[in-house]
């Protein structure tokens, strides 16, 4: 059965805000979840990252226990953890920003952790917002 997960957490340092930063965990990411099929997009703003993971179950759960563990987050939060009968993120790893306008449009001043899981969901879904897919 598949298995979708939202995670929120705070950046530590220049974690998100860096190029080079972005470009480390969008390698790792794509190198693991090839390996483990796991489809995941991602965001970072303000501080904040937010990750969508979607995949079986104990490999979901394998992804988690390492995201928790890693010193570039903290105050992370699982804000949905449930079954799904389609995946909406076939990549290995998506990178989604917003422009200023949009995230005046999206997210009307809040931060990432205090949008609603179905609307956070759905951003991190939205083609308009991609980056990087990142598969090849």
């Amino acid at each position: 059965m598949l298995y979708r997960v939202l995670i929120v957490s705070e950046t530590v340092g220049a974690i998100g805000r860096s190029a080079g930063s972005v470009v480390d965990i969008l390698g790792a990411s794509e190198h693991n979840n090839r390996r483990d099929a796991i489809g995941s997009a991602m965001m970072f703003y303000e501080g904040q990252a937010a990750v969508l993971l979607e995949g079986m179950r104990a490999d979901l759960d394998r992804l988690v226990k390492r995201l928790f563990a890693d010193p570039r987050h903290r105050a992370m939060r699982i804000l949905s953890d449930r079954p799904i009968v389609q995946r909406r993120i076939n990549e290995p790893v998506r990178l989604c920003a917003l422009t200023p306008e949009q995230a005046a449009e999206y997210l009307h001043g809040r931060r990432l952790e205090d949008v609603a899981v179905e609307g956070l969901e759905r951003l991190l879904s939205c083609d308009r917002l991609r980056v990087s897919a990142c598969a090849a």
